[in-house]
């Protein structure tokens, strides 16, 4: 493991690997550029499908019980 740098610049290659979710905290302005422009449509995108699988299972269980 590599000494953390002592300017305490970020390091480009290690600030990527962090994914962007976990950046939210931050305050970093390019995760809220990405949250404004993308982000939040994408987390929408997951609750709608996580809305619907869950109504699709519930149909599935009440059409198995008869």
């Amino acid at each position: 493991m590599n000494p953390p740098p002592t300017d305490q610049t970020p390091i480009e290659k290690e600030e990527n690997k962090i994914p962007k979710w976990d950046r939210k905290c931050d305050g970093d302005p390019v995760y809220r550029k990405w949250w404004i422009e993308e982000g939040r449509h994408i987390r929408r995108q997951m609750l709608e499908e996580k809305v619907e699988n869950r109504r699709q299972r519930a149909r599935e269980r009440r059409r198995n019980r008869k």
